[in-house]
C-alpha cells in the first residue's frame, strides 16, 4: 500500500476524531471541569490535520488556506493550559490572560508575517518548511506547553487517586502526541526520512479525552468498548486475509485481480464467517475489561444484601454501598441517601429516597441512578439490582432506627414512671422523719440547730429535685418575654447582678413557671461554682433564630466544666459542684426538650462556663 495515501488517510482520520470529539464534548459534557478548553484544543489539533491535508491535496488557494490553518497552532497551547487550570481547579486569572494575550499575539505574528513555505519534499508536491525565525513562536509555544504539564507534575503528590490516574493520563497523551508530531519537523531540519510518527496522531485526541473522563462517564467506556472490540476484529481479520493469501499465492492462486469470481466469493464469506464468529467473544471479552462486574451470581447477590444489611447508621450505608458497588464494576461511585435529589455533577451513582406513595399507598423506599447513560444493559441491570437491595436495607434501617428511636423512649418513660414511684414513696417516708429531727432540733443550742436546718433543708431539696425530674412535665405555654423572665428569676438572687444581653421585644412561648424553673436552676448553678471567687459574672443573652426558635445561653466566669464531666453533664446525679444534688442540669433537659427545645454545653469567648437552649419562639 502507498504510504504516502496512508499517511493522507491518517490525516483525514485525525481531523474527523478531533473536530467530532470536540462537538460531543461541547453537547455532552458541558458540566465537566474544563471541558470547553479541551473541545476547543480538539478543534485546534483538527484544523491542524485539515490544513496539511489542504496543503498536500489542495490547489494553490486550498494549500494556501491550509497554511493559514496550520499556522493557528500556538493558540493550542494556551487552550491546553487553560484547561490544566481549570483541571486543576486553579484560578489564575491574571497569568491565563496573560497566556492569551502572549498567543493571540504569536498568532497574529504568524499570519500577518505568513510564516512557512511550501515546497516539494520527498514524493510531497507540497510540504510545510520553518522559516529560520520560526523557532521564536515555537519556543513561546513549547514553554507555554511545558508549563502546563509541570503544573499537572507538581499537583501529582497531593491529588487522589482518581485524580493522578488522570494526570497519568494526560502525561501519556502528551508524550504520545509529541513522539507523533516530531517527525512533522524533519523536512525543516534537513533530514530526509519519511513522517511515519505523524501517522500515529489520529490516537492523540482519543486517549487525551478518554483518559480525563475514563472515571466520570459511562458513555465514555461504551464507546471504548467499541472502539477496542472493532480494532481487534480488524486486526484478525486483517491478520487472516494475508494467512488466506498467502496459502493462496503458493497453491498457485492467480494474482487478486485475476482470481476467479467464486474464489473472491469464497474469500469473502471466509473472512466474513470469521468475524461473525469472533465478535460475540471478542465483544464480551474487551466489555469485561471495560465494563468489568457486568454480569452477576448469586453468591454476589447475597454477599452484598449480607453487607448492606449490617449498616447500623445512614452513614455507613452510604458509605458500604459506594465501596460494594464501586469495587464490583472497578469504578468510583457515589451514593446518597436522601429526600432531595442531589445537583448532578457527571458522577455515576445511585440516589435512594423514600419515595410519596400513590393515592391510598404508604411511601416506600426507592432507588434511582444517576449519570448512567451510556452503560450496556449488563451494567444497567447490576445497577438496577443493586438498587433494589440497597432500597430494601434503607426500609429495614428506617424501620430498625425508628424502632429503636421508640424503645429508648419507652424505656426512659419507663424508667420515669419506677423513679417517679419510688421517689413518691421515699419523700413520704424521709419528710416524716426529717420533721420530727427538726422539732426534736428546737431545744438545742443555737449552733446546733442551725447545722440541722441546713442539713434538712438539703435533704428536702433532694426529695423535691427527685420528684421533679421523675414527675408527669404539664406544660401552659404562653409569650413570655425574654427580659421579664431573667428579671424575675434575678429577683431571688439579690446578690449577684446578672448581665442582660436580649432585645426587649425578644419573645419565647413556654410555660411561664417552667421557664423560671430552667433558668433558676442555671444561674443557681452559677452562682454556686461563683462562691468565693473574686469579681463573680453571670451573663444571660438571647437572639432569634431561624425556623421561629430562640437561642438562649447563659455564661458564667467559673472554673468551668471539667473534660470528665462535660459527656455526661446532663445525666441525673451528675454534679460539677459540692454539695449538688446532680439532678439540676437533668431537670432543666426534661423541661427543656417538653417544650420541643434542645441545650448543651457551648462555648463563649471571654466565658469559662456557657450553656446553651434552643426555645420556642412566638409562632
Amino acid at each position: 500500500m502507498d504510504i504516502y495515501r496512508v499517511y493522507y488517510f491518517s490525516l483525514v482520520v485525525q481531523g474527523c476524531i478531533s473536530l467530532g470529539l470536540a462537538a460531543w464534548l461541547w453537547a455532552k459534557a458541558p458540566h465537566q471541569s474544563g471541558i470547553k478548553p479541551l473541545a476547543l484544543f480538539c478543534v485546534g489539533i483538527g484544523c491542524w490535520a485539515l490544513g496539511q491535508l489542504g496543503m498536500h491535496l489542495g490547489d494553490a488557494g486550498v494549500a494556501a488556506l491550509g497554511k493559514r490553518l496550520v499556522n493557528c497552532g500556538p493558540m493550542n497551547a494556551v487552550f491546553f493550559l487553560h484547561f490544566v487550570f481549570r483541571f486543576l481547579q486553579r484560578e489564575r486569572g491574571r497569568q491565563l490572560l496573560g497566556a492569551y494575550a502572549l498567543g493571540i499575539a504569536v498568532l497574529l505574528l504568524v499570519q500577518v508575517l505568513d510564516m512557512g513555505t511550501l515546497a516539494p519534499w520527498l514524493g510531497f508536491e507540497r510540504y510545510y518548511f520553518f522559516p529560520l525565525w520560526g523557532s521564536i513562536p515555537g519556543v513561546i509555544v513549547t514553554a507555554i506547553s511545558v508549563w502546563a504539564y509541570l503544573l499537572l507534575l507538581a499537583a501529582w503528590p497531593g491529588a487522589a487517586p482518581k485524580q493522578r490516574g488522570k494526570i497519568m493520563a494526560i502525561w501519556f497523551a502528551g508524550v504520545w502526541g509529541s513522539g507523533a508530531s516530531l517527525m512533522f519537523l524533519n523536512a525543516s531540519l534537513g533530514i530526509d526520512i519519511f513522517p511515519y510518527s505523524v501517522i500515529l496522531l489520529p490516537g492523540y485526541a482519543l486517549l487525551l479525552v478518554f483518559g480525563i473522563l475514563r472515571y466520570d462517564l459511562m458513555v465514555v467506556n461504551l464507546w471504548a468498548n467499541r472502539l477496542l472490540a472493532w480494532l481487534v476484529l480488524t486486526a484478525v481479520t486483517v491478520a487472516l486475509a494475508s494467512l488466506l493469501l498467502s496459502v493462496a499465492a503458493r497453491t498457485g492462486f492467480a494474482p487478486l485481480a485475476a482470481m476467479p469470481l467464486w474464489q473472491l466469493w469464497l474469500l469473502g464469506t471466509a473472512m466474513l464467517g470469521v468475524m461473525l464468529v469472533l465478535e460475540g467473544p471478542s465483544r464480551r471479552a474487551i466489555e469485561a475489561l471495560v465494563f468489568p462486574g457486568a454480569h452477576l451470581e448469586a453468591g454476589v447477590l447475597a454477599d452484598w444484601r449480607v453487607r448492606l444489611d449490617g449498616a447500623s447508621s445512614w452513614r455507613e450505608l452510604e458509605a458500604i454501598a459506594a465501596a460494594t458497588l464501586g469495587a464490583h464494576l472497578r469504578q468510583p461511585l457515589q451514593v446518597v441517601l436522601g429526600d432531595a435529589r442531589p445537583a448532578g455533577d457527571g458522577k455515576p451513582g445511585l440516589h435512594c429516597y423514600l419515595a410519596a406513595g400513590k393515592a391510598g399507598e404508604a411511601p416506600h423506599w426507592r432507588t434511582d441512578l444517576m449519570e448512567w447513560e451510556g452503560a450496556t444493559p449488563g451494567v444497567t441491570r447490576v445497577g438496577e439490582v443493586f438498587g433494589a437491595l440497597l432500597a430494601a436495607a434503607a426500609a429495614r434501617l428506617d424501620q430498625l432506627l425508628r424502632y429503636a428511636e421508640h424503645e429508648k423512649e419507652r424505656l426512659h418513660q419507663a424508667h420515669l414512671l419506677e423513679l417517679g414511684g419510688l421517689a413518691a414513696t421515699v419523700a413520704h417516708e424521709l419528710r416524716n422523719p426529717l420533721n420530727i429531727i427538726s422539732m426534736a432540733a428546737v431545744m438545742s443550742p443555737p449552733e446546733t440547730r442551725a447545722d440541722i436546718r441546713a442539713q434538712i433543708e438539703r435533704a428536702d431539696h433532694l426529695i423535691q429535685d427527685l420528684l421533679t425530674y421523675s414527675g408527669e412535665v404539664r406544660l401552659n405555654p404562653q409569650r413570655v418575654a425574654v427580659a421579664d423572665l431573667v428579671r424575675r428569676v434575678a429577683a431571688g438572687h439579690p446578690q449577684q447582678a446578672i448581665e442582660l444581653d436580649a432585645d426587649p421585644a425578644l419573645c419565647l412561648y413556654i410555660d411561664p413557671m417552667r421557664g423560671e424553673q430552667i433558668l433558676g436552676n442555671l444561674i443557681g448553678n452559677a452562682m454556686a461554682m461563683l462562691r468565693g471567687r473574686a469579681n463573680p459574672r453571670i451573663l444571660v443573652d438571647a437572639e432569634a433564630q431561624a425556623g421561629g426558635q430562640v437561642l438562649l445561653r447563659v455564661c458564667d466566669n467559673g472554673p468551668g466544666v471539667p473534660a470528665d464531666l462535660a459527656p455526661g453533664l446532663f445525666q441525673p446525679f451528675t454534679t460539677r459542684r459540692p454539695g449538688g444534688t446532680g439532678l439540676g442540669l437533668a431537670i432543666v433537659r426534661r423541661l427543656v426538650e417538653a417544650h420541643g427545645g434542645s441545650v448543651r454545653l457551648g462555648e463563649r469567648a471571654g466565658w469559662n462556663c456557657c450553656f446553651e437552649l434552643l426555645l420556642p419562639g412566638m409562632p
